[in-house]
């Protein structure tokens, strides 16, 4: 891979890199220009699939990526990564935080009490 690519493998961005088993892996495709510098600039991301097992996800980076003329394989970093024209691309294999999820649970909880407190405030006509 040319050097001119490293600089955009290489960053971690927050995407967490924890064990996990079952079908909780996502691909996330990551977006800048060749002029950015990945150090400066937030990547455009992009959620492509959920709840995939870690070996499905991986094949569908690979895939996705494989779709590009110019494409490869960072394995520092375990991420696909392609070139199309101006663009680069990263296509990280990650699990959903825990955080996010839970987060997720608390307002779906919470959205179910509300909507139960609004079925019963409702007037019965009769």
């Amino acid at each position: 891979m040319p050097s001119l690519l490293r600089r955009f493998i290489g960053r971690s961005g927050d995407i967490p890199r924890t064990a996990a088993l079952g079908r909780v892996f996502n691909v996330t495709r990551q977006t800048w220009r060749l002029r950015d510098d990945p150090a400066k600039v937030q990547p455009v991301r992009e959620p492509l699939t959920t709840g995939k097992t870690a070996s499905e996800a991986a094949d569908f980076a690979r895939d996705v990526a494989a779709g590009f003329p110019r494409h490869g394989f960072h394995r520092r970093s375990g991420s696909w990564w392609a070139v199309e024209g101006e663009w680069f691309h990263r296509f990280a294999v990650h699990t959903t935080p825990k955080r996010k999820a839970a987060i997720l649970l608390i307002a779906t909880g919470l959205a179910g009490v509300a909507a139960v407190a609004l079925v019963r405030r409702r007037p019965h006509s009769g």
